[in-house]
């Protein structure tokens, strides 16, 4: 009794899938250089890193609230 299946159309199986290239080891090598590169400018140094001071330091930010200094301030 095919009237009474519901009338669906199925698409077409996608293509077969290429054969992956061989690995290029020199083109990849070049770009892990370059991106490693690229990391280290974006580095900081210690100099420029901004940290709370020692505990016994006093700060007129600190003196209201009586709290020992934070990264915040």
């Amino acid at each position: 009794m095919s009237f009474l299946r519901p009338k669906v159309m199925v698409p077409p199986p996608p293509p077969v899938p290429e054969e992956p290239a061989q690995a290029d080891y020199a083109k990849a090598a070049a770009l892990a250089g370059e991106a490693e590169a690229t990391e280290r400018k974006k580095r900081r140094g210690r100099g420029s890193t901004i940290v709370a001071g020692q505990l016994g330091e006093t700060s007129t930010s600190m003196g209201s609230t009586g709290g020992t200094p934070t990264l915040l301030g």
